[in-house]
C-alpha cells in the first residue's frame, strides 16, 4: 500500500512527540543515574562489553562476569556501538542512545502507519508507542541493545513495502544480531508474508534465514564463546530461566499468563487484534517469555523484554486499524484513551529527583579517590560511576568470579541498593570492619575498605 496523502501538521506533531520523548526519557534516565539509581546489571554490562571490544580486549568481555557477554547471548549488532564507547568515560551515553532508538522507531512507526491508515490513527499509535505504560517500562529500563529492535523492524517493514530489498536484508540481519530471540519473531514474520501476503520469495527467505540464525546462535556461537572463556557448554542463564520443558510449558497454563498477554495488547488500545495474523507474529516470542521462571521481568513481560514484542503489535494495529477506520472514525481516539488511560509518565516526572541528592553527590566525590588501577569489589549501583577497569567485581552478583584479594571494597547507603537491603549493607560493612585484613577509609553515605 502506498503512502497516503501527508499532512504537514500531523508529521510535525509526530516529530514533536519523538523529540519530547528523547528529552523526557534521557532526562529521567540521567537523573536516576546521577542519584545512584542505575545498576551495573545491565547498564555497565553493555558499557564494559563495548569498552573492552573498542580498546582491543577480548570481544564483549565483562569483568563482572569474568567472561564475554557473548557467552550468554549472541548480539553482534551491539558491537556497532563499540567505537562510540571510546569517546565517553562511563555508561551514561547509553541512556541517551536508548532514548534515541526509541524515538526514532516511533517516527518510523508513524511513517509505516501512514501507508495503511489515516494521519490521526498514525499519530495516536505513535503517542501510544512512546508513552503507554508498557512502552514506558521498556524505555526506563536502561540499557539494552534490544531497544534498537523496534527501529530496525519498522525500518525493515518500510523497506520491504518499498521493495528496497538491499536495505531490507541489512536491517533484518541487524535486528537478528540484537539478540537471538529476535529470530523467533522474524521467522514467523517470514511465514506470514509468504502465506498471507503472498510475498513468497522474501517471506520464505526471511523464515529460513531466521531459523538458521537461531540454530547457529544457540548451537554454535554461544557454545563457541563459552569455550573460549573455559566455561561449561551448558548455558546456566537459559537453564536457570527455563528448567525442564514440562516445567516451562506448565507455566503457560494460568490466568496470570492470559492477563499479561491482555495487558501487553492494551498498549495498542487492543487495535492489534484487528490484524490477527500480524499479531500472531508476536505470540511465539511472548509465550517463550511467559514460560520463563516466575518472578522475573521476562515472565512478567516487563521492561526490556517488551522491545522485540512491541513493534509487531503496533504494526498490526496500524494495518488493522486502517481497515476499519473508514467506517469507524473514532478508532484513533479509542486507541489513545485505552493505551494512555494509566499513563505513568506524569507520576514518573513528579517523583524524579531532578536535583541531585546531597548524599549522592558526596558518594560520587568520594569515589574519585579510588585509584583508577586498583582492583575493586563494589556494590552494583556504584560500578557505573567508577572509572572502567579490568579488575572490577560486583558484590553479591556473579560471586563465582569475585577475587579474594580485591584492593578496595566499596559499599553505599544511597541509591538503588539492589540486590541488597539497607540491613544487608550494614551486615557487609560490619563483616569487613571485623576483618583484620582491611582498614576502613570512609563511613558515611559511601563506605570504603582498603586491604592493609
Amino acid at each position: 500500500m502506498g503512502q497516503r496523502p501527508a499532512s504537514p501538521a500531523l508529521s510535525a506533531g509526530a516529530l514533536a512527540l519523538c523529540a519530547a520523548a528523547v528529552l523526557i526519557y534521557s532526562g529521567l534516565g540521567l537523573a536516576a543515574h546521577r542519584s545512584l539509581h542505575t545498576n551495573a546489571f545491565d547498564l555497565s554490562v553493555f558499557d564494559y562489553a563495548l569498552w573492552t571490544t573498542a580498546t582491543g580486549g577480548p570481544v564483549g568481555y565483562v569483568p563482572m562476569f569474568r567472561h564475554s557477554l557473548f557467552a550468554q547471548h549472541f548480539m553482534p549488532t551491539l558491537l556497532a556501538l563499540s567505537p562510540i564507547a571510546r569517546l565517553f568515560d562511563g555508561p551514561a551515553w547509553l541512556i541517551v542512545v536508548q532514548a534515541l532508538f526509541h524515538a526514532s522507531a516511533a517516527f518510523l512507526l508513524y511513517r509505516f502507519a501512514r501507508r495503511h491508515a489515516s494521519g490521526a490513527l498514525a499519530l495516536a499509535l505513535t503517542a501510544a508507542f512512546l508513552f503507554s505504560r508498557r512502552a514506558h517500562g521498556a524505555a526506563t529500563s536502561v540499557f539494552y541493545i534490544e531497544s534498537a529492535e523496534p527501529l530496525l523492524i519498522f525500518g525493515a517493514l518500510l523497506a520491504r513495502e518499498s521493495r528496497r530489498l538491499v536495505a531490507y536484508w541489512v536491517l533484518v540481519v541487524l535486528a537478528l544480531g540484537c539478540k537471538e530471540d529476535a529470530a523467533i519473531y522474524l521467522a514467523v514474520f517470514g511465514i506470514v508474508i509468504a502465506v498471507v501476503e503472498r510475498d513468497r520469495r522474501v517471506g520464505v527467505a526471511t523464515a529460513i534465514l531466521s531459523v538458521v540464525w537461531l540454530g547457529v546462535a544457540l548451537g554454535v556461537a554461544i557454545p563457541f564463546s563459552r569455550g573460549l572463556d573455559h566455561l561449561d557448554s551448558a548455558n546456566p542463564f537459559l537453564e536457570g530461566r527455563y528448567g525442564g520443558l514440562a516445567e516451562a510449558a506448565g507455566r503457560l497454563v494460568s490466568f496470570s499468563t492470559l492477563s499479561r498477554v491482555v495487558t501487553v495488547f492494551s498498549a495498542t488500545g487492543f487495535a492489534c487484534l484487528l490484524a490477527p495474523w500480524w499479531t500472531g507474529i508476536a505470540l511465539p516470542g511472548v509465550l517463550v517469555n511467559l514460560a520463563a521462571a516466575p518472578g522475573t521481568l521476562q515472565s512478567a513481560l516487563l521492561g526490556h523484554y517488551l522491545w522485540p514484542i512491541l513493534p509487531w503489535l503496533f504494526a498490526a494495529a496500524a494495518i488493522g486499524g486502517g481497515r476499519i477506520e473508514r467506517t469507524m472514525r473514532w478508532v484513533p481516539l479509542v486507541i489513545l484513551v485505552v493505551a494512555m488511560i494509566d499513563l505513568p509518565l506524569p507520576w514518573a516526572i513528579a517523583r524524579t529527583s531532578w536535583r541531585q541528592p546531597d548524599a549522592a553527590r558526596e558518594v560520587l566525590q568520594q569515589l574519585e579517590s579510588i585509584p583508577v588501577d586498583a582492583s575493586v569489589l563494589a556494590q552494583p549501583n556504584l560500578i557505573p560511576h567508577l572509572p572502567r577497569r579490568l579488575q572490577m567485581h560486583s558484590l553479591g552478583v556473579y560471586t563465582a568470579g569475585q577475587p579474594d584479594d580485591a584492593s578496595f571494597i566499596i559499599l553505599a547507603r544511597e541509591g538503588d541498593l539492589w540486590p541488597f537491603t539497607p540491613a544487608d549493607i550494614e551486615r557487609h560493612a560490619a563483616r569487613f570492619a571485623a576483618d583484620p585484613r582491611f582498614e576502613r577509609l570512609a563511613d558515611g553515605p559511601l563506605i570504603v575498605f582498603r586491604r592493609r
